[in-house]
């Protein structure tokens, strides 16, 4: 093993001490984008590298303008995912009328970026059972046909 190796090692076991000390894996974690960034960077690698061993250890990692948010990778097994929320919203969106999906688009291009981005952590830090319990609520504003 290299010197490179063993930064790039030690660099994510330092990153991964970090993130359980923030609750990590039960709770999605961010730190700073350009830290990080620079962290890695002074130590002779890509923060790039490190996130593609971290996926490997089943940890995600997705970069906003200012932070990188960390959250557990989900498994094939895993409840309900992107795919059943997106899969339920299209169903509904469907049986909407032209001016209820009109209104919907609408809506959606007024909520800022932010905001979409912390509906999506909130989502991701939910329990496969407070998943299930949304999506009944959901279900219950689609139109019968």
């Amino acid at each position: 093993m290299d010197s490179n190796d063993s930064n790039i090692n030690d660099f994510i076991s330092l990153v991964l001490t970090n993130l359980t000390k923030n609750g990590f894996p039960d709770k999605a974690v961010s730190f700073p984008l350009e830290k990080m960034y620079q962290s890695a960077s002074q130590r002779g690698f890509s923060f790039n590298k490190v996130r593609d061993i971290l996926r490997e250890q089943g940890v995600e990692t997705e970069l906003t303008e200012e932070r990188v948010i960390f959250t557990e990778a989900l498994t094939e097994n895993a409840g309900l995912n992107d795919f059943d929320l997106q899969q339920t919203a299209a169903q509904i969106f469907q049986q909407m009328s032209p001016e209820q999906r009109a209104e919907i688009a609408r809506m959606m291009q007024d909520i800022p970026p932010a905001d979409l981005e912390n509906l999506k952590r909130q989502w991701e830090s939910m329990s496969d059972e407070e998943k299930a319990q949304r999506m009944e609520g959901l279900e219950k504003f689609m139109p019968n046909t």
